[in-house]
C-alpha cells in the first residue's frame, strides 16, 4: 500500500510540474495550480525592524498603495498596467436614463493615502516650434482672457496647440457636479462614476497670433444648461425638467441712488402681458415699506401675547450665499398684510402694529414713487392661469430707477403659513437708469421679460502691441445671457415651450504707456457696462445634488462666475461654488484658506499676522509681536479712497479690470528725477453709468527708496498731495486672522470637531473666515496729503534699529455736495509709529537678545478736539539661547518683567489699557530620519496681565502652561524666503 502511494505521490507531483512548466503557453492563464506541500497555510514571519528600513508591500508601488491593472484597448490591445484616471462621455441616444458621465477614481474616498494621482493627468508631444498638450483634471487654471474667462478651480479638460506664429486653447468641463461621492443613496454616483441627465457644460477657447511686434487674441466662452436625454438642445441653454412654476410674479422698484433721498423710480401705467396680451384682469398687489425691514410675520405666544419673527429671508438658518445678489422679497409679509386689509384677523401670525406701520397697501393704477429707502412691490398671480407661455412687464418709468424680480413658487400646498407654502427665488436686476436723473426727463414705457437664465456667451479681442517707445493693451468684449419662461400648461412646466430672450451688453479697456528717457507718460480708459456680464444663474433640485459638493446651496440656486473673484490668486476663488476635492459636501462659498493679499510673503497659506495659525493674532501673542502689526499700521496707494491700501484690498468682485458700471479714463506722467527719487503726476475722472457715483482726483506723488548707503539698509520715503471727490463706496472685504474654531467638517462621511488649527486636519489649509468693511466715504470733497516713512540702520554688526512713521492729513470740505448731500467741514489727522531696536551679543554656546518696541496710533478730529482712535504699546523683551548639545538648544525669554512690563495703553478708553509679564522657558531637539527633520519642544510659559482698573478686573489673569510638541519638516525646504 505504501508503495502504490509512493508512485502515485512521484506521478502526481510529474504532473503538477509539467503542468506548471506550460503555463506561459496557456496565454498566460493558469489552467492547473500547485497543491500545497501541507496544510498548513504559509503566512508572514517576524521581521525585526530595529537594524533595518521599513518595506512596502513587495506588489505595491510608491506612491500607490493598492495592486495596478492590466488595460486592454477597445480592440483587445494592450495598453498598459497601472490605474484608471479619467473618462468623460456625453451620449445622447432615445430611452436612456443618463447620457452624461465622469469617472474619477480618486474621488470615491479623496483621502491623501488612497490618491492614486494628484486630480491631474498630462499628455503632450511637440517637435522644435510646434508641440501640444492635453490635461484632464481637477482645479485647474483656465484663463483666455480678464473679459471672458478666469478660472483656477476648472474641472475637466483642456487641449493647447503651439505653431510658430500661432496658440490656440480648448476647454471644457461638466461643471456642475463633476465629482463623484458614492453614498448608499446615490442614483447617480455607480462604481465612481458620476452620471447626469440635466447638467451644466462650459466651453471655451482662444486663437492667439504673434504680429511680430505683438499680438492679438481672439476669445470665445459658452456655458449653457443642457438635458442629454432630449433632443432640443441649444448651446443657449434649456431650463431644467424640475424647474418649478411661477405662481407669483413679484416686480420691485426702487431708487438706484438712495442716499439722496430724492428722486427715485417714479412708476406709472404698469401693465401685466402674458402670452403677449396686456392683461388688466390681473390686478396687483402693491405694497410699499421701507428697504432692510425684517419680517413681521411670525407666532404670537396664545398666554403672554408674545410676538417671535420668522426670518424666511434665511435659508437653513443662515445668510445666502451670494452677496449682492442674495435678497428674496417679503412675500409672506405682503399677503399677510392683504389679508389684514381685506377684514382677516392675523394676531396669531403677525405683528400687528409693526406689519401696518411698515407695510403700506398701494393703489395700482396710481402714479407712485420710490425715493431714498422706499421700495414698491407688484405681486401679480398666475398661479390660475391654464397656459403661460411668456411674461412681460410694461411700465412707465423715469428718474433714477431699478427694476428687481422675483417669483414664487407652491413647495407645500398644506403650508399653514404663506412662507411655509411659497418659497421664492432671489432678486434679478432687469433694469437701471443711467445716472440720477431727477427731472423726469428720461421718462419713458420700458418692457422687461420675465424667465430664468439658461445660458450665456461671451466674446472677445484683445490686442497687446510695443511700437517705437509705445506700449498697448487694450481689449473689447460682449456678452448675451439668454433666459426663457417656464411654461405653465394645466400647472406642468413644457421646458422647451418658451421664447428665448437675451440681455446683451459689452466692456472695453484701452492702456497705452510711453517711455521717454527720463520717465513715462500714460493714458487709460475703460468702460463696464452694467448689464455686461460673465456670470448667469441657475435653479438646482435639492434632491438631485443632496450628495455632491453643492448640496445645500441656500434657495435652490446656483450662480455660475466665469470670470471668478480670486485677487490672491490661488486655488481657491474668494466667491466660489464649494468645489474642492477631498471636501465631501463642500458648499462654503469662502475661500478656505483666506484671502492673503500681500499678507503671506512665506506663502504658507497663513497670514503673516498668524504664522503660528493659532486662535490668537501674532500681535496679540508675546514674543510674536515684535515682528507684526496690526493691518491699521500698514501703508498704501489707496485709489479708491477707501483707506485699505489696493495692494491688500479684496474687493468681493470678479476679477475684472476695472469695477463693474464705471466709465473713465486716467492720465499720468513719471519723471525719473535722479536713480533713487521719482516723481509721478496723474488725473483720473471714474463715474458709475447706472449709478450716480463718482470718484476724480488730481494728484502728485513723490517716491524716494535708497538702499545699502553708509548702514543705512533701506530709507523709503513717499508724500501723496491730492485733490479728492469720491462718493463711490468701495467696500472691501478684510481677512480674519484666527483659523475657525470648533468648525464641523464632514470629510469623506466623517464629522470632525476641531479644536485645532484646521490645517491639521487631512492636509487641509487652514479655514479663515472674512468680514466685509463698508466705505463710509471720508473723501466725498478733500485734500489729502499723506507721508510714509521707512527707515531701517545698522549702525553697529549687533544693533538694528527700523523706525516706521505714517501721517495722513484729510481736509475735508463742508457744506452741500454736487449730489445735494451734505459733508461735514473738518480735518481729520491720522499717525501710526513703530520703532523696533534690537542687540545681539555672543558668548560661546550663549547668545543674548535683547529687544524693545514701541508703537502708537492716533486718530483725531481737529474740528471737535477729540481722538477717534489712541493708543500706545510699549514692549520690552529678552531672549536667551544656550546650546545644551548639538541638537538640543535651551531657550528662555522675558516679555516684561519687574517694573518694566510690556504695556497697553488705550486714551479713548481707559479700561482697556493694562500691563502684562510674561516669561517662556524651552527645550528643542532637532534630530534627522530619512530625509526629514524632526523637532521636538518642551516648554513651560508663564503670563500675567492686570488692567488699569481701580477693582479687580473680571479679564486679569495669572495663569502657567506646560507642553510637548513634535513637528516634522523637511531640510531641504529651508526656512521661507
Amino acid at each position: 500500500m505504501q508503495s502504490h502511494t509512493a508512485v502515485f505521490l512521484a506521478t502526481a507531483l510529474a504532473l503538477v510540474c509539467s503542468a506548471s512548466a506550460q503555463r506561459e503557453s496557456l496565454h498566460g492563464v493558469d489552467e492547473i495550480y500547485q497543491s500545497r506541500p501541507y496544510l498548513r497555510w504559509e503566512r508572514p514571519l517576524y521581521n525585526n525592524l530595529a537594524l533595518q528600513n521599513f518595506s512596502n508591500y513587495r506588489n505595491h508601488t510608491r506612491p500607490y498603495d493598492d495592486t495596478p491593472r492590466t488595460f486592454y484597448g477597445p480592440m483587445g490591445d494592450y495598453l498598459t498596467t497601472g490605474y484608471d484616471l479619467y473618462f468623460w462621455e456625453e451620449t445622447r441616444t432615445p430611452g436612456q436614463t443618463y447620457g452624461s458621465g465622469i469617472f474619477k477614481p480618486n474621488e470615491y474616498f479623496s483621502r491623501p493615502w488612497e490618491k492614486v494621482y494628484d486630480g491631474m493627468a498630462v499628455m503632450k508631444d511637440g517637435y522644435g516650434e510646434w508641440g501640444f498638450t492635453f490635461v484632464a483634471g481637477d482645479n485647474l487654471i483656465a484663463r483666455l482672457s480678464p473679459l471672458t474667462l478666469s478660472m483656477t478651480d476648472f474641472n475637466g479638460a483642456r487641449f493647447d496647440l503651439a505653431l510658430p506664429k500661432f496658440k490656440a486653447t480648448a476647454m471644457a468641463s461638466r461643471i456642475e457636479r463633476p465629482h463623484g461621492h458614492q453614498t448608499l443613496f446615490s442614483t447617480w454616483a455607480i462604481d465612481r462614476t458620476h452620471f447626469a441627465d440635466d447638467s451644466t457644460l462650459l466651453m471655451g477657447g482662444r486663437l492667439q497670433a504673434d504680429l511680430g511686434v505683438g499680438i492679438v487674441g481672439f476669445n470665445a466662452v459658452n456655458s449653457h444648461v443642457y438635458r442629454s436625454t432630449q433632443g432640443n438642445n441649444s448651446l443657449k441653454g434649456v431650463l431644467r425638467p424640475d424647474q418649478p412654476p411661477m405662481d407669483w410674479v413679484i416686480v420691485r422698484f426702487s431708487d438706484d441712488s438712495p442716499d439722496d433721498g430724492i428722486g427715485g423710480a417714479h412708476v406709472q401705467d404698469v401693465r401685466f402681458i402674458v402670452n403677449g396680451e396686456v392683461r388688466a384682469d390681473i390686478v396687483p398687489l402693491v405694497v410699499s415699506h421701507p428697504a432692510g425691514i425684517r419680517p413681521q410675520v411670525g407666532t404670537v405666544s396664545a398666554a403672554a401675547g408674545r410676538f417671535r419673527a420668522v426670518d424666511y429671508t434665511l435659508f437653513q438658518g443662515h445668510r445666502r450665499f451670494y452677496r449682492g445678489r442674495d435678497e428674496v422679497p417679503l412675500f409672506s409679509d405682503y399677503l399677510v398684510r392683504r389679508d389684514h386689509e381685506l377684514g382677516e384677523d392675523i394676531s396669531s401670525v403677525a405683528n400687528l402694529q409693526g406689519l401696518v406701520e411698515n407695510f403700506h397697501i398701494e393703489l395700482p393704477g396710481s402714479v407712485l414713487t420710490a425715493d431714498g429707502d422706499k421700495e414698491l412691490a407688484f405681486l401679480f398671480d398666475v398661479s390660475q392661469e391654464s397656459a403661460v407661455a411668456s411674461v412681460e412687464i410694461e411700465v412707465m418709468l423715469g428718474n433714477d430707477y431699478k427694476v428687481d424680480v422675483a417669483t414664487l413658487y407652491e413647495v407645500n400646498t398644506r403650508g399653514k403659513t404663506y412662507h411655509a407654502r411659497y418659497s421664492s427665488t432671489f432678486y434679478k436686476n432687469l433694469l437701471r437708469s443711467k445716472g440720477n436723473v431727477q427731472d423726469l426727463t428720461n421718462l419713458k414705457r420700458v418692457r422687461v421679460h420675465v424667465g430664468e437664465d439658461t445660458g450665456i456667451f461671451i466674446y472677445s479681442t484683445d490686442v497687446y502691441l510695443t511700437l517705437l517707445g509705445l506700449e498697448l493693451n487694450a481689449e473689447y468684449a460682449r456678452s448675451a445671457l439668454y433666459s426663457r419662461y417656464p411654461t405653465q400648461e394645466v400647472g406642468a412646466v413644457m421646458t422647451g415651450a418658451s421664447p428665448r430672450f437675451s440681455q446683451t451688453d459689452d466692456a472695453y479697456f484701452i492702456n497705452a504707456t510711453h517711455w521717454f528717457k527720463g520717465g513715462r507718460c500714460g493714458l487709460e480708459a475703460f468702460s463696464l457696462n452694467p448689464e455686461f456680464t460673465t456670470s448667469y444663474r441657475t435653479f438646482l433640485d435639492e434632491e438631485t445634488f443632496r450628495d455632491t459638493h453643492l448640496h445645500g446651496m441656500l434657495n435652490e440656486t446656483v450662480y455660475w462666475d466665469l470670470v471668478e473673484d480670486n485677487d490672491d490668486g490661488d486655488r481657491f476663488p474668494d466667491r466660489r461654488i464649494g468645489n474642492i476635492v477631498g471636501f465631501t459636501n463642500d458648499n462654503r462659498d469662502w475661500d478656505l484658506d483666506g484671502v492673503h493679499l500681500a499678507q503671506d510673503e512665506d506663502n504658507d497659506g497663513f497670514p503673516d499676522t498668524n504664522r503660528d495659525g493659532d486662535g490668537t493674532p501674532d500681535y496679540k501673542e508675546a514674543f510674536l509681536m515684535y515682528d507684526v502689526e496690526p493691518n491699521i499700521y500698514l501703508y498704501g496707494l489707496d485709489r479708491n479712497n477707501n483707506d485699505e491700501p489696493d495692494a491688500r484690498e479684496d474687493d468681493g468682485e470678479v476679477d475684472y479690470p476695472y469695477d463693474p458700471d464705471q466709465r473713465g479714463y486716467h492720465l499720468f506722467a513719471q519723471f525719473n528725477l535722479s536713480p533713487q527719487l521719482w516723481l509721478a503726476v496723474g488725473h483720473y475722472a471714474v463715474d458709475e453709468i447706472a449709478g450716480s457715483g463718482r470718484s476724480h482726483s488730481t494728484y502728485g506723488l513723490l517716491t524716494m527708496d535708497i538702499r545699502g548707503v553708509d548702514g543705512r539698509r533701506r530709507f523709503s520715503l513717499e508724500n501723496n498731495l491730492r485733490r479728492v471727490r469720491d462718493d463711490i463706496r468701495d467696500e472691501f472685504v478684510t481677512l480674519d486672522d484666527t483659523p475657525i474654531r470648533n468648525l464641523q467638517f464632514d470629510v469623506n462621511g466623517l464629522t470632525l470637531n476641531s479644536s485645532f488649527p484646521s490645517a491639521q486636519l487631512f492636509d487641509k489649509p487652514p479655514l479663515f473666515e472674512t468680514r466685509f468693511v463698508p466705505d463710509i466715504l471720508r473723501y466725498q470733497d478733500s485734500y489729502v496729503n499723506e507721508t510714509y516713512m521707512d527707515l531701517r540702520l545698522n549702525p553697529f554688526s549687533t544693533v538694528t534699529v527700523s523706525q516706521k512713521l505714517q501721517v495722513r492729513f484729510n481736509w475735508q470740505q463742508g457744506g452741500e455736495l454736487y449730489n445735494k448731500t451734505f459733508q461735514q467741514k473738518r480735518r481729520l489727522d491720522f499717525w501710526t509709529s513703530v520703532t523696533r531696536v534690537e542687540f545681539t551679543r555672543h558668548w560661546g554656546r550663549l547668545n543674548l537678545t535683547p529687544q524693545y518696541k514701541l508703537m502708537s496710533l492716533r486718530l483725531r478730529d481737529q474740528e471737535r478736539n477729540i481722538n477717534l482712535l489712541s493708543e500706545i504699546r510699549s514692549i520690552p523683551i529678552l531672549r536667551v539661547e544656550y546650546q545644551l548639545m548639538p541638537r538640543t538648544s535651551l531657550r528662555v525669554g522675558f516679555q516684561g518683567t519687574g517694573p518694566l512690563p510690556y504695556y497697553l495703553t488705550d486714551n479713548t478708553a481707559d479700561r482697556n489699557s493694562y500691563e502684562q509679564r510674561t516669561a517662556f522657558m524651552t527645550i528643542t531637539n532637532r534630530s534627522g530620519h530619512l530625509g526629514y527633520e524632526l523637532i521636538t519642544i518642551l516648554g513651560i510659559k508663564k503670563d500675567q496681565r492686570e488692567y488699569d482698573t481701580k477693582f479687580r478686573d473680571s479679564r486679569d489673569f495669572d495663569s502657567m502652561t506646560m507642553f510637548v510638541r513634535a513637528l516634522v519638516g523637511f531640510s531641504d525646504y529651508g526656512p521661507p524666503i
